[in-house]
């Protein structure tokens, strides 16, 4: 299993990086348009109104699906298809922003409104009583907010700096995809006619690969560029080493300052790792063309592809855009060749070997591809946009406080019959308690009866269940925030009282070597939750008491 898993994680972090980048795809001039130039571009937009969308599917295998448990089953369904929708969004230069949208799981959908700004962020959730505030931090005194404004303004606008020099290297070198067209046009961008160009790129199955391949020859052809970028990085990031030395940062030419008095030779260094790095990769891929081409086949099909669409203006700014992807390899061929590997490997031993071949069979994933589309449309790019301003109602509920409340506690700040309630409770389960504990080894450990009764410690049990223990008038007295339970009890007496009534357990609370102890199915039930035993498959001397509940 180790082995095969290792084999997956090679191919699909391959075929990742192949689609992440080369959704970057198109850079040479075509049709009047140039890339290098609008691509650019994109990466100096400071402010903008617009519309986005994110769109994301599991391509489900259908015999998987009828054979899944009920619950593994509507989980599934649930994160197949999920869609992220942004509208009247509006991003100011000084990084204020405001959105409205929605998040759709399935056939599930929540709305909400988020306003941000320095010092606040407010949002609401379709379902939340109130809305949730989170305060930025601010500064001790207004000397050293200025000092450090300041500080932060000249850092902020270094990094953009050097994210441009990073950037124009990267995009200079970028390959066309095999397919691009440059057509005259107009469409309509928030209510208003524009007019520029339509571009449209793709690249599929295995002409990813070559791309990637072709990028990566740019690259290493380009030295004396990696080296003026790398210069001028270096030049940057020592203008500001104070404050990048208080951030804790470091650069590829090591830490800040840079220890080598020779900057020629400092970026000679750094050009020739990324060199170097860049010709194992390059090496490593022709390889694996060489060795493993049938795999190749497999991953990159037709049904695995990255194609854009693109609106550009006459300023090269990028109005409107469509990037979809698709993931979509031939599993079953994938699958049976990492068997037919694994088998070779384990030929020795025929039971081992008929083992992991079932075993993979069992574990084989329960979907057959992604896909993805972002769409989005700007207008107003780089203008004077005012969004909405945030302000924090006098009820709001605070991020913070929130973080550190109990799941029962957060499902409260929600309307039962909300989808929001639903999806916490019901599939994220918020509310879950589970405490595991081990006979064999670890403190108060469980015990068991002669008679088979087990026994479980009182005040770490109520502690794992955030409860409250005290000792009041002789009596042991539990207090359960969660379900509004009382339980009133006293060693050496099995006769308790549960919200005001009276009822026997089992086993009376007795003290062991100085720990109370209850019996477990007794205490546990009245928590409203269970109690059961699991044992290991490896070992069946091995057991864990599992203690849960939902409240």
């Amino acid at each position: 299993m180790l082995r095969r898993g290792m084999k997956w994680r090679k191919r699909a972090g391959l075929l990742m990086l192949v689609l992440v980048v080369a959704v970057m795809a198109g850079c040479q001039a075509l049709g009047g348009v140039d890339f290098n130039a609008m691509l650019g571009q994109s990466l100096k937009v400071s402010s903008y109104e617009g519309s986005q969308s994110v769109e994301f599917k599991l391509l489900l295998k259908e015999e998987a699906m009828n054979e899944a448990a009920k619950e593994e089953k509507a989980l599934l369904e649930l994160i197949s298809a999920v869609k992220f929708e942004l509208n009247n969004v509006k991003i100011a230069k000084d990084g204020a922003m405001s959105a409205e949208g929605k998040l759709s799981l399935g056939e599930k959908s929540v709305s909400f409104k988020a306003e941000a700004d320095a010092k606040l962020a407010v949002i609401e959730l379709e379902g939340a009583k109130r809305p949730i505030v989170l305060h930025m931090p601010e500064l001790n005194t207004a000397a050293e907010g200025a000092s450090a404004t300041a500080s932060d303004a000249q850092l902020t606008e270094t990094m953009k700096q050097m994210v441009d020099v990073a950037s124009g290297y990267a995009i200079h070198n970028l390959p066309n995809p095999a397919h691009l067209s440059v057509d005259p046009g107009m469409t309509t961008v928030g209510g208003d006619s524009v007019s520029g160009m339509k571009i449209h790129a793709e690249l599929k199955g295995k002409e990813l690969w070559d791309w990637v391949q072709g990028y990566i020859d740019a690259l290493l052809a380009d030295k004396e560029g990696l080296k003026s970028m790398l210069a001028e990085l270096q030049k940057l990031a020592e203008s500001q080493t104070e404050a990048l030395q208080t951030a804790g940062a470091e650069s590829i030419f090591g830490s800040l300052p840079v220890e080598q008095p020779d900057t020629a030779q400092s970026v000679d260094e750094a050009a020739d790792g990324i060199i170097e790095l860049l010709t194992e990769l390059k090496d490593g891929m022709a390889e694996t063309e060489q060795k493993d081409q049938q795999s190749l086949a497999d991953i990159f099909t037709d049904s695995t592809y990255v194609k854009g669409d693109l609106f550009v203006d006459t300023k090269l700014d990028i109005r409107q855009s469509v990037i979809e992807v698709s993931i979509k390899p031939d599993m079953e061929a994938l699958e049976a060749a990492a068997m037919k590997e694994e088998a070779a490997e384990l030929e020795e031993d025929d039971a081992g070997s008929a083992n992991v071949t079932m075993m993979n069979m069992d574990d084989s994933v329960p979907f057959e591809g992604i896909w993805m589309k972002i769409t989005s449309d700007r207008w107003n790019v780089n203008g004077d946009v005012t969004p909405v301003k945030p302000q924090a109602p006098v009820l709001a509920l605070d991020a913070d406080r929130m973080a550190e409340m109990q799941g029962y506690e957060v499902l409260r700040e929600f309307e039962p019959d909300s989808v929001l309630y639903d999806l916490l409770r019901n599939q994220a389960h918020i509310t879950k308690q589970t405490i595991h504990m081990f006979p064999d080894f670890g403190k108060d450990t469980p015990i068991v009866t002669p008679a088979g009764i087990t026994l479980i410690p009182l005040r770490g049990t109520t502690q794992g269940f955030h409860a409250s223990l005290k000792k009041e008038a002789g009596k042991l007295i539990v207090t359960d925030p969660a379900t509004g339970t009382t339980i009133s009890m006293k060693t050496g007496s099995n006769t308790v009282n549960v919200n005001g009534q009276t009822v026997k357990w089992s086993f009376p609370p007795t003290l062991i070597n100085g720990v109370t102890y209850v019996p477990a199915r007794n205490f546990v039930a009245a928590l409203g939750g269970t109690v059961m035993w699991e044992v290991d498959d490896l070992n069946s001397e091995f057991r864990t008491l599992v203690l849960s509940r939902e409240p």
